[in-house]
């Protein structure tokens, strides 16, 4: 009975601990997908402010319904020349097409068709944008230019005179995964949108393995240069393959094991913001040796129970049958039994810290982002002198922050403090440069309320700290995005009393439901939806708070929203 119990029980723990890690997969890549088509977005609009400044096609627009036919074809013929070095230049960001379109939806010039007149159908997009006076960005599926569109209005005093539409293949992804994560993706299409003429005769499409589906063939001939060989050879069983499509086609990203190649395969939803109709999905394949292994792992301890109660009973029966001599022989299965319990426990924590590990993600997509637009302000000559101090500050005060979080995670596996007397406001200050650029970029205002006339000086572990301010003002900067708050603030504080001082972070997201107020500090426990959170955040905060700066770290709800009060001892 107890064997049957012990499988029942490390069954259990085996699938949950497969489908945890699978989860932390799938969020992985789905931060990864979000964070590549964040950085096209920026430079779409790097594009199409440069444009705009390059060929100063807005005032034309204005008066172009008084133009003759011969005036447009020479504005036609001279925006062409403008444009086409920078449309060259872009190929290799997987740039597909750049398209000028007038109010009536008429394209007016298509860099890859530049002498063809047509219409452009997307009427609800141009309606949306000059509605709402807002860009739209959306994933397309359509004859000759599928990809990634990215619309903006050209307007002249409040007025929209026209439309530029940047469209990048869906390949921009798929590089850029493979670049960055060791890793194959592909981009599978559904045929719906396509003309049943256009998918005969096109050579840029071929079908993929379901009916219904196809992908794109020059990213088939660069998963053949790639270096994963491992991967690339494998062929799943038609049964699973099935299964991947069939999840991959319900609006929500997830991973599948396979099992007998050790591949974990994450497919992504790409949606239609307009239609919110499900396009086509990224599939990524990774290489996974710690799922198998795990399974053996629970394997071998299963045994190693049924070993123990066996040599129980065994030691049981010669204790009294026999001699004492029996019991110093369990008595050193037991021992070894706990050693092996002991390994599992540092193998568990080794596993925390690699999942803590994903936090340094972000400060690596904002290098990639500001030498990227370094770059790209450069290239279309709007590069200025005070550019470059911003971007290189950015860029070296990310990589200082990774090194220091290395060395913080470092410490706290070794359990080995350093502490240093520093000035707190300008612990704070230097904190707040992290994250001041993805919170403007959210459209969140920083109220910033701390006496820097009084200096106050502690001994302290600097770094941690600031790991615990990034913590709690990431966390207050995704709620407030979460929840869609306009105007959407978040204010720091320093207080200083004889025996402490205290650092408050307040936001006005409506504070925490009260159910889930006590829960917040648990690990793995996350408000955010599964695939933006994973739970460690505040439960580490928690942790570095209590036991390395000796002070505690509390939540409730005000008027406004939540407020974070972290308490440190001044000795």
């Amino acid at each position: 009975m107890l064997t049957a119990l012990s499988i029942i029980i490390f069954d259990y723990i085996s699938t949950k601990t497969k489908e945890y890690h699978l989860n932390q997969k799938t969020m992985t890549y789905e931060r990864a997908y979000n964070t590549i088509y964040d950085q096209y977005k920026d430079l779409s609009y790097v594009i199409y402010t440069g444009l705009l400044k390059l060929t100063n096609i807005q005032n034309e627009f204005k008066y172009m319904k008084n133009k003759t036919y011969k005036q447009k074809v020479q504005i036609k013929k001279e925006l062409y020349l403008q444009v086409i070095n920078r449309f060259n230049t872009l190929e290799s960001k997987k740039l597909i097409n750049i398209t000028f379109i007038l109010p009536n939806s008429e394209i007016f010039l298509d860099m890859k068709q530049p002498f063809k007149r047509t219409m452009n159908e997307n009427k609800r997009a141009f309606n949306f944008v000059k509605n709402n006076k807002e860009n739209m960005d959306s994933f397309e599926v359509k004859d000759e230019d599928t990809g990634f569109n990215f619309l903006y209005s050209i307007t002249v005093e409040n007025e929209v005179v026209g439309f530029l539409n940047i469209t990048f293949s869906e390949q921009a992804i798929t590089s850029s995964l493979m670049e960055q994560y060791y890793v194959l993706t592909n981009f599978i299409i559904k045929n719906d949108n396509f003309s049943k003429k256009y998918l005969e005769n096109t050579k840029q499409y071929k079908d993929a393995h379901f009916k219904g589906f196809s992908h794109n063939t020059n990213i088939l001939a660069e998963l053949k240069e790639v270096a994963r060989k491992d991967i690339i050879s494998l062929r799943p069983e038609k049964k699973i393959s099935r299964q991947i499509y069939n999840d991959a086609m319900k609006n929500k990203p997830t991973s599948i094991f396979i099992n007998n190649d050790n591949v974990i395969v994450t497919t992504i939803p790409i949606m239609n913001k307009l239609t919110n109709r499900q396009e086509a999905f990224l599939a990524v394949l990774s290489k996974e040796n710690g799922l198998s292994n795990l399974e053996k792992t629970y394997r071998l301890i299963l045994l190693l129970f049924v070993f123990l109660y066996l040599s129980v009973l065994l030691a049981l029966y010669f204790l009294i049958s026999r001699s004492i001599a029996e019991k110093n022989s369990l008595n050193k299965i037991i021992k070894k039994d706990k050693q092996l319990l002991e390994q599992m426990k540092l193998a568990q924590m080794g596993e925390m810290i690699g999942n803590i590990a994903h936090q340094w993600r972000q400060p690596l997509s904002t290098i990639s982002t500001a030498a990227s637009g370094l770059k790209m302000k450069h290239e279309f000559g709007m590069l200025e002198e005070s550019d470059i101090p911003e971007f290189t500050d950015t860029i070296v005060t990310n990589t200082k922050y990774l090194s220091e979080t290395i060395d913080t995670f470092r410490d706290f596996i070794k359990e080995e403090k350093e502490t240093k007397e520093v000035v707190i406001q300008e612990r704070i200050d230097e904190t707040l440069k992290i994250v001041r650029a993805s919170l403007e970029n959210s459209y969140i205002k920083l109220i910033n309320n701390i006496d820097y006339e009084n200096p106050l000086k502690v001994k302290i572990v600097a770094e941690e700290l600031a790991q615990v301010l990034i913590n709690i003002l990431n966390n207050a900067k995704d709620v407030i995005i979460q929840r869609k708050i306009e105007e959407g603030t978040i204010t720091i504080d320093l207080i200083q009393t004889n025996k402490n001082f205290k650092i408050t972070i307040e936001d006005n997201a409506k504070g925490i439901e009260e159910d889930v107020l006590p829960k917040i500090f648990d690990p793995y426990f996350t408000t955010k939806h599964q695939f933006h959170g994973t739970g460690l955040g505040l439960y580490m905060s928690k942790l570095i708070v209590e036991k390395h700066l000796f002070g505690r770290l509390e939540a409730e709800n005000t008027n406004q929203g939540a407020k974070f009060i972290i308490t440190i001892p001044l000795s």
